[in-house]
């Protein structure tokens, strides 16, 4: 599918003329490659390619309690859709997702804290002191950098009403 430079108008397949503006057309090869490349998903869509379950919800029950669905991925507020909203299965779909996220969280906390006991002698003017080295914090933060962008993504999803699984931890059933 072509359009004209000048005025924008959709081009005729067999032409190269712009029958409203009489401009030329300017197809090159860059164009139809760029086209072509847009319609082959990246990594991240194909990661983010998870069940939608939304369908088996009802609407009503949805609409209710999207504030719970969101509190379950703010780390120990999971608790909090857990005892409040039993009897929503679209909340127990979040509040399942969000438990599975928060003990990963608790894991990356224990693995923070065990990178951190990792201290190195250094001597400094010739008096030796002990610091952790600055690559183990950096790895520790980098490590959290995923379950952050897992959490905002299951914020985006329960605020819209989807009842769409996470990448990566979604596939985990941890609570019933």
């Amino acid at each position: 599918m072509a359009f004209c430079s000048n005025c924008g108008k959709q081009l005729d397949e067999n032409t190269n003329v712009c029958s409203s503006c009489n401009a030329q057309a300017e197809q090159s090869a860059s164009t139809d490659n760029n086209q072509g490349s847009t319609s082959q998903p990246n990594v991240f869509q194909k990661m983010n390619n998870t069940s939608d379950t939304t369908a088996e919800y009802d609407a009503k029950d949805i609409a209710d309690n999207k504030v719970m669905a969101l509190l379950s991925y703010l780390g120990i507020l999971v608790l909090i859709p857990m005892f409040a909203a039993p009897n929503s299965k679209f909340t127990r779909f979040h509040v399942r997702q969000g438990f599975t996220l928060f003990l990963a969280y608790i894991g990356l906390f224990i693995v923070n804290f065990l990178l951190g006991m990792i201290k190195t002698t250094h001597y400094v003017w010739g008096v030796p002191y002990q610091a952790t080295p600055g690559i183990v914090v950096f790895i520790g933060w980098l490590l959290g950098i995923p379950l952050f962008i897992l959490s905002i993504l299951g914020i985006i999803n329960a605020y819209q009403g989807r009842a769409k699984e996470l990448p990566i931890i979604g596939k985990f059933k941890i609570l019933k």
